[in-house]
């Protein structure tokens, strides 16, 4: 009798299910955490903070957003997109998360242009933050 054979020398169903399943299982938790920590991209973005809050279900995670402004070719401002980025509940990058929340309720009610810098990661656990952009730093601009 073998790891996967019955004692007539046939497969067993039950043991080759329970090893497949495992081995699925460990795949896709391995495959998670890659995601989850693999850094796709790294920047930064301007604009102005229009929203900030502290949101979730069953775990509460900071979401914020901001106006970034389209420049056309003559240098005027035009629209703006919207862009969602999180604060990371985990800090992996030493971020203080109270302190850029603060930064960020500063921003908003003074409604001026602040630089985002970000991480973005493929996929991030939901705990973690609602989009897969993290953010480091906020600072404000120079006025022009």
């Amino acid at each position: 009798m073998g790891i996967i054979k019955d004692k007539y020398g046939f497969v067993s169903f039950g043991r080759v299910s329970v090893i497949a399943a495992a081995l699925v299982t460990a795949l896709t938790l391995g495959g998670c955490k890659i995601l989850n920590n693999y850094e796709y991209s790294s920047g930064s973005r301007v604009g102005v903070v229009n929203k900030v809050s502290k949101k979730g279900l069953f775990w509460k995670t900071y979401e914020s957003q901001i106006a970034l402004e389209g420049i056309v070719s003559g240098g005027e401002s035009v629209g703006a997109n919207v862009w969602d980025f999180s604060l990371d509940n985990q800090a992996r990058h030493g971020e203080n998360i109270e302190e850029l929340q603060k930064k960020l309720n500063e921003a908003l009610e003074s409604n001026k242009k602040v630089k985002v810098k970000y991480i973005q990661v493929i996929g991030g656990w939901p705990w973690r933050g609602s989009t897969g952009y993290y953010v480091q730093g906020v600072e404000p601009t120079k006025e022009k």
